[in-house]
């Protein structure tokens, strides 16, 4: 063989075996927020990229053919197997992984695929080296997507400009706890502008919900045992804070409409939940102080 396909072979055989040995020194893990999404809210996947290469890794996206390929992608079927095509390109900035070191990225399943109808979905993450310098996948990853009950829904807005949104609220019960949702909707198109999760709540106590004279959503639920949460939310779907309140004299908190339309907590007694997790954390350093001997 003569001498200069020889020097090739050898040159492309290193090559295969530099990428090969690359990509067994990194490695790739993802792991999801939760098992269960309500549909529409945020799917959480936090990718982990570990670098056992011995240098630095500048991840891009490789721009060899005609458009950008990312350094980053999914692979994911859904409950009838089918493969997800993303919603658009996916292009995600570049990262630097120093050598020994980790880094992790959290990424929203939702906002690149269509993973916002019912049921269980499956699958990994690819990640790319630039200039075809190695191809691997993560560990797999799964997880469903349900339905929440529906306990409130309110239409607001000028139905002759057609511009009509229904705020939807729903509870979700879980293995381990049951959680208050809400869905803001365009009547119109039937489109979900924004789902996202209120808080957490005890299950026995149904939350109790209204809108106010500026067509704010006021949500009173039972956060924890004698403690109410009352969250408000704009009509543009922006959540404008959540306060806390304990039972007072006259009876559980509530909610209480008044002729110009605002909306208060009745009955209620404001509480601050971090005030009292100092209060008992300096408590607790009190009781840890060690016995005095007197003599």
């Amino acid at each position: 063989m003569p001498y200069p396909r020889i020097l090739s072979l050898l040159v492309l055989l290193a090559f295969f075996a530099g990428a090969l040995g690359l990509e067994a020194q990194v490695r790739v893990e993802v792991r999801m927020s939760k098992r269960q999404y309500i549909a529409h809210e945020p799917v959480l996947a936090i990718v982990t990229l570990t670098n056992h290469a011995g240098r630095e890794l500048l991840l891009h996206a490789d721009s060899g053919g005609r458009r950008p390929v990312s350094w980053l992608d999914f692979s994911l079927r859904n409950s009838r197997g089918a493969t997800l095509s993303p919603l658009g390109t996916i292009n995600f900035r570049s990262t630097r992984v120093p050598a020994g070191q980790s880094v992790s990225k959290t990424v929203d399943l939702n906002a690149l695929y269509r993973v916002s109808e019912l049921g269980n979905y499956g699958g990994h993450a690819v990640v790319r080296l630039p200039g075809k310098a190695g191809i691997f996948n993560s560990n797999r990853i799964s997880f469903s997507v349900t339905k929440g009950h529906t306990q409130y829904t309110q239409r607001i807005g000028d139905p002759a400009s057609r511009n009509v949104r229904e705020y939807r609220v729903s509870t979700f019960n879980s293995s381990k706890r049951s959680s208050v949702y809400v869905h803001l909707v365009e009547v119109r198109t039937g489109r979900t502008l924004r789902a996202f999760k209120l808080g957490d709540a005890l299950s026995f106590k149904k939350p109790t919900s209204t809108v106010d004279g500026k067509n704010n959503l006021h949500v009173l639920f039972l956060a924890s045992p004698g403690v109410f949460a009352h969250a408000r939310v704009s009509p543009d779907g922006k959540q404008l804070g959540t306060s806390y309140f304990k039972r007072g004299a006259a009876g559980q908190p509530g909610l209480l409409t008044f002729g110009n339309g605002q909306v208060v907590v009745k009955n209620g007694v404001p509480h601050d939940p971090k005030a009292e997790t100092r209060r008992r954390a300096k408590i607790r350093r009190l009781s840890e102080r060690p016995s005095l001997t007197y003599r």
